[in-house]
């Protein structure tokens, strides 16, 4: 009993616990830890899925564009007359009533929408290639990396990456030649099938962040809660096994005192036991060495006790008869 109360004694117990507070911390540390990782997984992903719709409508308008050969729009100063299409008849053509239209095909189109989709909702889009016929439409560094990966067989690129003091989720898909396509890119040396560029859409982090941080926060005061309440149940089970501890050392401490006064009370006891020889007519008994002594002696010498001498009335009777007779 006192060897397993010494191996839990305050000192030990102190350090159990903080290992305990230290284990504890650490698991809510790695968890939340965990937690924040699946979020920006999620996250990613999310944005992820963002850029790869903007690409799949791209190319979705950009192929009925192709199908249909370009559609015809007003010329404005906005949409003025291609003049990379100048070689194709009726680029331009005029309406019955006089208003001038112009062939818009679906790299114009794709450039415009790109435009209007970056001033209204902040996305950007780029249509490039190692061989641009506008010039504008040549490859940055980046897309320029993701072209020769597409030459390799790479199925799409994207990462993240820092435009202006901003950060960006940059995707990019490979641009398959069409049929439809060989009208504007035939003298360039493509035919069907071959990779002929990319489109890249561009997202920005910052909304996604923002939520990110957000959930971050919701984790942080979460996990803390969490983490408080283990470390006050672990020192409300410290202080309870503080006291069963003390109460369970007292306890020892007042049963190893009451054994000792009662080993001290044994050991104040000396008994005969056996089978004592006495005399029949004297009273003597004989010790272990056969030796007669007395029954005073003998008592006296195996046991604490002590003789009082006195008269019993029989004997005193018996006495007295024996005075009278002298």
């Amino acid at each position: 009993m006192n060897t397993t109360t010494k191996a839990v004694s305050a000192p030990r117990l102190k350090i159990l616990f903080l290992g305990l507070a230290l284990f504890w911390s650490a698991l809510i540390v790695v968890l939340s830890g965990w937690d924040y990782w699946q979020s920006y997984s999620s996250m990613t992903m999310l944005v992820k899925s963002v850029a790869s719709e903007g690409y799949k409508k791209d190319l979705v308008y950009r192929r009925w564009a192709t199908i249909h050969g370009g559609v015809y729009v007003p010329i404005t100063p906005e949409t003025p007359p291609n003049p990379y299409l100048s070689h194709i008849p009726e680029r331009d053509i005029s309406t019955p009533s006089g208003r001038k239209l112009t062939l818009v095909n679906p790299a114009y189109m794709t450039r415009q929408v790109h435009e209007l989709g970056e001033k209204d909702y902040g996305l950007k889009g780029h249509i490039t290639s190692q061989k641009p016929i506008r010039p504008e439409n040549a490859p940055d560094q980046w897309e320029g990396k993701a072209l020769q990966g597409f030459e390799q067989n790479q199925k799409e690129v994207s990462s993240f990456v820092t435009i202006g003091n901003e950060t960006w989720f940059r995707l990019i898909y490979p641009l398959t030649t069409e049929s439809g396509c060989l009208k504007c890119h035939a003298p360039q040396g493509y035919k069907v099938g071959d990779i002929r560029g990319g489109i890249s859409v561009s997202v920005p982090w910052e909304p996604f962040r923002e939520a990110l941080q957000a959930d971050l926060l919701v984790n942080i005061f979460a996990s803390g809660g969490i983490w408080v309440i283990g470390i006050l149940g672990l020192h409300f089970v410290r202080k309870q096994l503080q006291n069963y501890l003390s109460e369970r050392k007292q306890a020892e401490e007042t049963l190893k005192e009451e054994r000792r006064q009662l080993q001290q009370a044994l050991d104040e006891i000396r008994t005969l036991r056996g089978i004592v020889p006495i005399c029949a007519y004297c009273k003597k008994i004989r010790d272990d060495e056969g030796y007669w002594s007395q029954v005073e002696k003998y008592v006296g010498d195996h046991t604490d006790a002590k003789f009082s001498h006195g008269i019993c009335p029989t004997c005193y009777e018996e006495q007295m008869k024996i005075i009278e007779t002298l």
